[in-house]
């Protein structure tokens, strides 16, 4: 996997959690993609646009091969199910906790085997209307935290306040399912100087997150729970 490497957590996060950056091919077919089952080709092949297949396709394949390493089970033989908001898990696979995303040519794939993790990319497009899609992502605080923001730090902090949000809700298990407006991360978590913070989801315990700038031209961030969560 000469496309796949892994962040290094240097402090970072808990050392429990492996964090993969996956580079996603601007081209690629069915030998870039190994490992996926029958059901998941045809569910690759069912995307419109070249790029939105190669992105599940490899990134799903990529993600086989991790958890196969450390299940010790050949990456096709693994099987997958979804909670009730429809979160991929493992069958058979109680203490890991994984969660992926993808955006533009980047995946992030989190690892645990200790702790509930959540994950999210987004490709910072620059011709991205951000202030339009606030009212749908933010709450009242959080806009005004972001409008409160110098100019030339405002793009980045609606981009914090949204992989956060993503990151967070998808540690909890319910992913977007839950709304993002039910979150509110303003008026701490949200300064430029920041680099981590913590909340407490309703059901959810104690979670935290952590913003990722190894990835230049996008937002990341890692969420998670506390030690023993990975089968929460």
């Amino acid at each position: 996997m000469q496309d796949t490497t892994r962040l290094e957590a240097s402090g970072r996060w808990p050392a429990d959690i492996a964090i993969w950056q996956v580079r996603l091919p601007a081209q690629a077919d069915a030998r870039d993609w190994p490992g996926l089952t029958a059901d998941e080709c045809e569910r690759a092949a069912r995307f419109r646009l070249p790029a939105e297949r190669i992105r599940f396709a490899v990134t799903r394949s990529r993600l086989r091969q991790l958890l196969g390493d450390y299940r010790n089970t050949p990456p096709a033989a693994l099987r997958f199910t979804h909670n009730a908001w429809g979160r991929p898990e493992l069958v058979d696979g109680a203490g890991l906790s994984f969660n992926v995303s993808h955006s533009a040519g980047q995946a992030l794939i989190a690892v645990s085997a200790t702790r509930r993790v959540g994950v999210d990319v987004e490709w910072i497009d620059p011709a991205l209307d951000w202030r339009g899609l606030t009212g749908l992502l933010c709450t009242p605080d959080e806009r005004q935290a972001i409008e409160g923001a110098p100019p030339g730090a405002r793009r980045r902090a609606f981009f914090r306040c949204w992989t956060a949000k993503e990151a967070l809700l998808k540690a909890q298990g319910q992913g977007l399912a839950a709304g993002l407006r039910s979150l509110n991360l303003a008026p701490a978590g949200l300064q430029a100087q920041d680099e981590a913070g913590s909340c407490t989801l309703e059901g959810g315990g104690r979670l935290h997150y952590r913003w990722l700038e190894d990835l230049a031209g996008y937002g990341a961030c890692l969420a998670y729970g506390e030690a023993g969560s990975a089968g929460a």
